[in-house]
């Protein structure tokens, strides 16, 4: 039995759900939900697949390590902070774990002919 990855929508919701409750912690929640409202985490979701070629579901410890450590956590910190002016996504090779690399490098397993 193969359990289905994350879909890009399905990262999008994750990315909105831990938004939310990061958000209620926040020192100023409405900032931090008008700043990475739900069309941006939908750009970070996309530009973080895009980052791993075109699969958005390889790495959503990535992508919701970039949401909050590099994005909700400079919203909520830096008023004048704002993702969209302020903040490029970057992705190293170091950041992804070895698993990640692979996936990423080597597209899905179902892409792969074996011979029998």
């Amino acid at each position: 039995m193969r359990l289905p990855g994350f879909t890009q929508e399905s990262l999008v919701g994750i990315g909105v759900t831990i938004r939310d409750l990061y958000a209620e912690g926040a020192s100023s929640p409405e900032l931090v939900k008008s700043l990475a409202d739900d069309a941006y985490v939908a750009d970070l979701a996309r530009a973080v697949g895009r980052a791993l070629g075109g699969k958005a579901g390889v790495a959503p410890r990535l992508f919701l390590k970039k949401l909050v450590g590099d994005v909700l956590d400079r919203v909520d910190q830096f008023e004048d902070f704002d993702p969209r002016r302020h903040y490029r996504l970057t992705v190293t090779t170091s950041e992804l774990t070895d698993v990640e690399r692979n996936h990423a490098a080597s597209g899905s397993a179902d892409d792969i002919d074996l011979d029998m």
